[in-house]
């Protein structure tokens, strides 16, 4: 009897800690990063594609501020691909004077606007960039038939630097020449650049970064940046589009 009335008498005692501790929240220590680096693709509204690099540092617990590093080809909205005149049906884009692609160097900083403290959790965050833009163009070469003197169904083919004057027959274009071509003769343009975007991070574990990012960008140049023949040569110096990105990383 004294056994039993003292198992009854500790579970009295018990209970309210057992409760207790059934409606206490499961949470981890949480810690206090430092740094993280973040690898991403993005799709632009350029036409095209780009990848970047992120390196952050925390300011305070919920601002972060970070340097960038992002390449993206950039394309204009007249460019169309089609068949050269040939059986190998081999593509090109008519009237592209240069492959353009966008090197960009930027500061930034990350706000928090919902935090991911738990496993499995997902934060919402603002981005924002500013910085340098170069711009390098690279001209584009094509392979241009010359039929014999003798033949007019046989010929050789020379790679030229595409002129809307006078490659102007599409039966004698038969497509782009090697990309190497040209690479020589690439000029450089320096302009501005920003960006500003929300993203969201999710992660099995805090320190674990996974984001998906969409935002807007603009970059501004001095000087014009030609990328297809136009008339009058009115080429653009701000270009401004839409952003989406995938990027994985880590906190620490």
């Amino acid at each position: 009897m004294h056994l039993r009335n003292f198992f009854l008498i500790s579970l009295l005692f018990l209970i309210p800690d057992l409760a207790a501790a059934q409606n206490a929240p499961v949470t981890d220590v949480q810690l206090m990063y430092t740094r993280s680096d973040l690898f991403g693709l993005t799709l632009n509204s350029h036409k095209s594609w780009g990848a970047f690099y992120r390196l952050g540092w925390h300011k305070t617990g919920k601002k972060q501020n970070h340097w960038e590093i992002d390449i993206s080809r950039i394309k204009h909205p007249k460019e169309i691909r089609r068949p050269g005149f040939t059986e190998a049906q081999a593509q090109y884009s008519y009237g592209r004077m240069n492959m353009v692609f966008f090197l960009r160097n930027s500061f930034g900083q990350t706000l928090t606007i919902t935090e991911r403290p738990y496993k499995n959790a997902v934060g919402l965050n603002f981005v924002y960039n500013v910085g340098v833009t170069a711009a390098f163009l690279k001209p584009v070469y094509l392979e241009i038939f010359y039929p014999y003197e003798n033949s007019t169904s046989y010929g050789y083919l020379v790679s030229e630097k595409y002129d809307k004057e006078k490659h102007t027959d599409l039966n004698r274009i038969h497509g782009n020449a090697p990309q190497t071509k040209g690479i020589s003769e690439t000029k450089l343009e320096f302009g501005a650049f920003g960006r500003a975007g929300f993203q969201v991070e999710f992660g099995q574990y805090a320190d674990e970064m996974r984001c998906i990012e969409a935002g807007v960008t603009l970059d501004g140049f001095a000087n014009s940046i030609p990328i297809v023949a136009l008339q009058n040569d009115d080429f653009d110096r701000l270009f401004w589009g839409f952003y989406v990105s995938y990027s994985f990383g880590s906190r620490r």
